[in-house]
């Protein structure tokens, strides 16, 4: 702690770096006494005030004893500011992350207590960013992603200041988390049923799209930003990997993913649509990326319209609950839907499931063609 530190005093709110130049070198070092306004902070005060005094002590260990810039000096060895907006863009810059969410997280917290220094943010402003989100309607699980992430933003930049302060984010509790979870709905097969074959008739690439989604279980924007080097009619399968045009949520999220049933049919029917196209969908490319909140609005507008509370993302979760009805690992699942899998360390060793495994579960839960369609 400071008030422990030789050469360290406190005066009303400031922190002073107090400390007398040895005798019979006053003359040589221009000064009989070291005084430096160390500021208020006392971790920065702890930090500054080490560092003087083995500085000083170099200085007046050396050779020639010469006078020097202490402000300078303290200028030099004061921990460097970092500000929120610098550490943001420090961060994901090292990160290959999706940025929104961070991004979204950081403004927030700006919103409640201002751009300043890392270090000077606290508790309560963490808890009264907390409160202010939940006010707004936040779900609790959101709240978390923006802790989480703001959290992530802060460890960040403790390390690069190389600094102990105590994360203001770390173990935040968020009133009544999870209480307010709705469990996402699931659709029948006969629902999927009638939808592919509802897609299948009307040509749109609106509507083509849904198989896809259906069958593969990936994420809206994983499908929505293929390009057609990406789809590979000879093996059967989609390729979902980053490009400059649309980042991954996770590592995990790098997969092959097999193309079964009304999903390869959709995939060719858009393919002699759209093949001089460098992208499958670029209705949803805008310069600078694929924008899937569009695709994802559109596409829940017409779901909602036939099934009520289902919605793309449901599609994830019926593909997750078809696998694990006929019995596909747990790891096998995960791995399809690009999942981060929960099976432990042993489970990120090896290459995990070829695709032939994939194709053969995903082939037993494959939606079968209707003879009757339903505009």
């Amino acid at each position: 702690m400071v008030h422990n530190l030789r050469h360290t005093v406190r005066r009303g709110q400031s922190f002073y770096y107090n400390r007398r130049v040895p005798r019979g070198l006053e003359k040589a070092f221009g000064c009989n006494l070291v005084r430096l306004n160390l500021g208020r902070d006392p971790e920065k005060a702890t930090q500054t005030s080490e560092a003087l005094t083995v500085k000083l002590n170099q200085l007046w260990a050396a050779q020639q004893v010469m006078p020097v810039d202490l402000q300078q000096i303290l200028s030099n060895l004061s921990p460097e500011a970092f500000d929120l907006v610098s550490c943001l863009e420090a961060y994901l810059e090292v990160r290959d992350i999706c940025e929104r969410p961070v991004r979204l997280a950081v403004g927030a917290l700006i919103n409640v207590a201002g751009n300043k220094d890392i270090a000077d943010y606290t508790r309560s402003e963490a808890r009264e960013l907390v409160h202010l989100l939940r006010e707004k309607g936040n779900k609790s699980a959101t709240v978390r992603r923006r802790i989480q992430s703001l959290h992530a933003v802060f460890e960040f930049g403790f390390h690069e200041l190389e600094t102990e302060k105590r994360n203001p984010f770390a173990r935040l509790m968020i009133p009544q988390e999870g209480k307010d979870a709705i469990k996402r709905g699931v659709f029948s097969e006969d629902q999927l049923s009638e939808l592919y074959a509802s897609a299948m008739a009307s040509g749109k690439d609106t509507r083509l799209i849904l198989p896809v989604l259906g069958e593969t279980g990936a994420r809206l924007a994983e499908i929505v930003g293929l390009r057609w080097e990406d789809v590979c009619f000879e093996k059967k399968l989609v390729h979902i990997v980053p490009h400059e045009a649309r980042r991954l949520k996770t590592k995990n999220s790098e997969r092959g993913v097999p193309l079964i049933g009304y999903a390869l049919e959709a995939m060719r029917v858009l393919y002699e649509m759209r093949r001089e196209e460098k992208f499958v969908f670029p209705r949803w490319h805008k310069l600078g990326g694929f924008v899937a909140t569009h695709a994802s609005n559109t596409l829940n507008k017409y779901l909602v319209s036939r099934y009520a509370d289902l919605t793309c993302h449901c599609f994830r979760h019926t593909m997750r609950d078809r696998l694990r009805n006929v019995g596909a690992p747990l790891e096998l699942i995960d791995n399809i839907g690009g999942w981060s899998t929960v099976g432990g360390v042993g489970t990120r060793y090896g290459r995990g499931f070829n695709l032939e495994r994939k194709r053969e579960y995903l082939e037993q839960v494959k939606i079968c063609r209707m003879t009757h369609i339903e505009e």
